[in-house]
Formats: C-alpha cells, structure tokens, sequence
C-alpha cells in the first residue's frame, strides 16, 4: 500500500526510496499537528490522550521510514528508561550518557558499513534525536535528585527533575512527531508543559494577550514558505561536490572559481538542513508548540524550539554568533551535557563529542576539530584585537565586515570536510588550499599576544 505513495512520489521528485518517505512523512505532519492542536486541544483532550497521539503516530513515521529497524530505536529507548528507573542518582547521567552514546555509535559504524560515503537516511537520524533527548533528561534527573541546589547554575536549576517521568510521557516526549525524524531536540519540561496546556494558560495570565490564546497559524506559515524556498533552491541547482575531485577541473578553473563553486555547494547542502529544521519548527508550533512568550509590541514568538536562524548564520559576524545560530538545540545540548560539565579543556571536549555524535567519518572530527582551533583562536583574537577598532562607528562597521568574512570563509570551509566524510576526499580539500586557513590560524594564535579574559 504504502509502496504506491511512495512510487508516485519518486515519479513526480526524483527523490531516492528514503527521501521520498522522509518527505511524506514531514508533509502529513501538518494536517496531523493542526488536528492535534484543534481536535486535542488541552481544554478537549486529556494529557493522556495528547501523550498517546504524540507516541502512536512518531511510531508509525518510524515504522514508515525504516520499517524493522524501529525495533532498535525502542530498544534504544527502552534501555535509557530502564536506566534511568534503577541507576543510583548520582550516576545515572553517567549509565544513560554511556550507553546512548555506545548505541549511537555502533548505529553509525553499521551505517558506514553499508553505505560508505553515502547519505542515506536510517534509522541513526531518530538515534541521534533520542540521543540528546535522553541525555538531557538523565542530567536533569541526577541535577534535580542527586547535587545540592546551591550548586547548579540558573539554567540547571529550571530544568532539574525530582523524579523519572512516566513512561507515558517518557516515551512520548522521545517519539514526538514533529521532531522524531529530524528534531529539534528540547527539554522534556517544555514538552510536558505544552502536552498539559501549561503554556497557554501562562500565556492567558499575560496582559498582551487580550483573553486570547496566541496562534501559532500565521508564523507555521511564515516558516513553511521560507522551508519551500530553500528547498526549491536545491532542485534548482542540485548539490554536486563531484566536479572538485576531478583534477582536470580544477586545473581549468581559476582558484577564485573554484573557491566560489565550492562555496555555493556548500550553501546548497546547507539548504537541506534549513529545510528539514525549519519545517519541523513550523509543524511544531501549528501542533501548539514553541510558544515562547510577547514581545515588546504585542506580537507572540514561536522561537521556543526553533532550530536554525538561516540569515543569522549566512552573515554572521563572528564564528560564535554563527555556531549560536545553526543547529540550535544540539549547540544546547553540547553546552548542557558536556561544556558545562566538562573538567578538562570543555572546548574540545565539547567539539570532539559533536564529531562523535555526527559519526565517524574522518571529514567528521576534521570539520569540528578544526572549527574548535578556529573558535580558540578568534576569542585570543577578538580580545586583542577587537578594542582597537572601536575608536568610531565607521571602524567598527570595517572590523565587523572583516569578521564577518573571514568567519564566512572559515566556517566553509570547516564544514566542507562534514560534507567530504572520507579522508582521501579531505586530503584534496587540504592540498588544492594548502591547508593555508589551518597555518595562518596557526600563527596568529602562536604570536597574537592576548590579555586573559576579565572575570565577571
């Protein structure tokens, strides 16, 4: 049955067998969040029922996408919630941490196994969700039930759990389905609020509402437009790394062409992304999700689990502004569970869990190990340099061109070695350069005297 849809799909996209699943599942999303959020309103529908629809219909996309391999997603989920239930308190980030991250590894090496340099979309993408999912939630539950309250930071304090959730809701918040293919992850509190209706009667007591709860309509709108456009500019101009690896291509074409082309491919694999993120943002605030309280001229923000500012992250003007703004949830997740936590060198230990968490291709750990060099180096930088170029307006605005540049080129060109994955397609990426952004970053963090950081 399903094999017709799916065949109709592929005929009308030319999307392979998984992708077209992929984008079947993400477009009957809406109907299904707009029902959820009318038909199972909070005022209509119990906590019960909302937490069953959400569990019953992420496992059916699941069984969908990657038919048997959902046992191995409740698996995965099922061994996290026996942990959580019977690891002592102070270890129980720990168990969970260790075997999510055990689980999701053997998942990428199976991957690697068989589909080697390819993208084909298993059952390790939800692995991943669940991952930081379950992750987030043991460090609340051993935050909350274990360390003292006088030892956790703001942040740590709100989201603390004094308790394991039920398995209802525990299973539910890790099947959601408006973020069970491609996120984006989030605290179960927020989750449990929303399920329970919390949110809009905090919304309610709010003056700016006028009595009335904030609809989600016109920004879910807004949202699916923007994730058509980026979507479009990919069938537009498919993404082809493959030219680079030609030699007599590259030989043909001047340095700067070559710069240019890898840099709009490279946007173009970035457009897939924003698609995916911001449709999932865009259904889960049609389901009712993502509230996130007014702004200063009344209007309601539905930025609670927004995953990615696309303009944001194009004309950064730094590297941290631009990594603040791609991939959200999973930069709080990095920050939540290993910076914060981490005792030795978090930076790397921050970014070396990010390439681990992606995989293990070596274009993976080339990406990230060098995005963290190139952030270490732009803060020694930024504090040297930086109070130099604030004399007047019109020397600042050069050194945020500047920054932003070179953040831009940077960034590229990290990034291009997640898209590269292997290591003998990397090596052509660091001999057509010469490695120069890596030597020059070198240097400078060698030689650039830098004052140590204010305390606050």
């Amino acid at each position: 049955m399903d094999k017709i849809l799916v065949d109709k799909v592929i005929a009308v996209s030319g999307l392979s067998d998984d992708r077209a699943r992929y984008l079947i599942c993400m477009l009957a999303t809406y109907p299904l969040a707009f029902g959820f959020a009318n038909i199972l309103h909070p005022k209509r529908a119990s906590a019960t029922l909302r937490h069953l629809f959400q569990l019953l219909i992420g496992a059916i996309f699941c069984y969908f996408c990657f038919k048997m391999q959902i046992f191995l997603i409740l698996l995965d989920t099922g061994v996290c919630y026996l942990l959580m239930k019977l690891s002592p308190p102070g270890f129980v980030h720990i168990t969970v941490f260790v075997w999510a991250i055990l689980f999701m590894s053997v998942s990428h090496i199976y991957r690697m196994y068989t589909d080697y340099n390819g993208y084909t979309l298993d059952f390790t993408g939800p692995t991943m969700i669940i991952t930081m999912k379950v992750t987030s939630l043991a460090c609340s539950i051993y935050d909350g039930t274990y360390r003292k309250k006088e030892d956790l930071n703001p942040d740590q304090k709100v989201l603390a759990m004094r308790k394991v959730p039920s398995p209802l809701e525990y299973f539910s918040y890790c099947f959601c389905f408006t973020s069970i293919l491609s996120g984006p992850t989030f605290n179960i509190k927020d989750y449990i609020n929303f399920i329970e209706g919390n949110d809009m009667k905090l919304a309610l007591q709010d003056p700016k509402s006028h009595g009335k709860e904030p609809s989600p309509l016109l920004p879910s709108m807004k949202k699916f437009f923007t994730a058509v456009v980026f979507i479009s500019l990919t069938f537009i101009c498919p993404v082809d790394f493959e030219p680079f690896f030609n030699d007599e291509w590259r030989e043909s074409h001047s340095f700067w062409y070559v710069s240019g082309y890898l840099y709009v491919m490279c946007f173009l694999f970035r457009c897939n992304y924003y698609f995916a993120w911001i449709i999932a943002d865009s259904t889960s605030n049609l389901s009712g999700f993502g509230f996130n309280g007014y702004n200063e001229d009344g209007s309601a923000r539905w930025d609670k689990v927004t995953n990615v500012y696309p303009s944001r992250t194009e004309c950064s003007s730094s590297l941290k502004v631009l990594i603040d703004n791609w991939n959200v949830g999973t930069a709080l997740w990095l920050r939540r569970v290993c910076y914060e936590r981490s005792k030795i060198s978090p930076t790397l230990m921050t970014y070396l869990l990010s390439a681990t968490w992606h995989g293990f291709y070596p274009g993976y750990y080339g990406c990230f190990l060098s995005s963290a060099f190139f952030i270490l180096t732009s803060r020694k930088l930024r504090r040297s340099v930086r109070p130099h170029f604030l004399g007047s307006e019109r020397i600042k605005m050069f050194y945020d061109m500047l920054t932003t540049v070179c953040s831009l080129i940077l960034i590229n060109y990290s990034s291009i070695q997640l898209c590269f994955l292997s290591i003998e397609r990397n090596l052509t990426l660091y001999k057509y350069f010469y490695c120069a952004p890596h030597i020059i970053c070198a240097l400078l963090f060698a030689f650039c005297p830098a004052p140590k950081p204010k305390k606050e």
